[in-house]
């Protein structure tokens, strides 16, 4: 299966928050727009091994374990592009990256687009980071000392750029 990618050219259109807020939340629902959502949503539940929930005149979704949907939809008026992370435990970042190899599904190792195939240490695990066809930034965050068990795919920040 191979998906479709692309990179921004504008300088500066994806930037890393310096810091990172801390607050005791839990989130349930990402809403993402999408030209295309049943291709992202599609493109996203192949790469966390998740599966499409439902489908429906106003979103796509994909639901975690946990409760946390991630709701892909058309765009609005407004459309700004998201950045979410993910934590996940080693044996699940294999598995992601494995599927995105399989899929053709460009990576890097940077959130600019430097490094492309590799894979960086900045968070004391591996990391990477892969966008999707409406520009959209994932990262992925290995979390050292989490089993597969007790482990789940969490998403730990979020960030909507204009």
């Amino acid at each position: 299966m191979r998906f479709a990618t692309r990179r921004h050219s504008e300088p500066g259109v994806c930037r890393r928050a310096k810091t990172a807020l801390k607050i005791a939340v839990e989130v349930n629902q990402i809403v993402i727009p999408a030209k295309d959502k049943r291709a992202a949503a599609g493109l996203l539940a192949y790469i966390l091994g998740l599966e499409v929930e439902g489908v429906s005149s106003r979103f796509v979704r994909i639901r975690k374990g946990d409760g946390l949907t991630l709701d892909f939809s058309e765009p609005t008026a407004w459309h700004g592009l998201l950045q979410c992370a993910f934590l996940v435990s080693r044996a699940e970042f294999d598995d992601v990256l494995s599927r995105l190899n399989r899929g053709g599904i460009n990576f890097y190792a940077a959130f600019d687009g430097k490094g492309r195939g590799e894979i960086n240490r900045l968070h004391d695990g591996r990391g990477i980071y892969f966008d999707d066809p409406d520009g959209h930034l994932f990262e992925l965050i290995e979390r050292l000392g989490a089993s597969a068990p007790d482990s789940r795919i969490k998403a730990v920040a979020i960030k909507l750029t204009t």
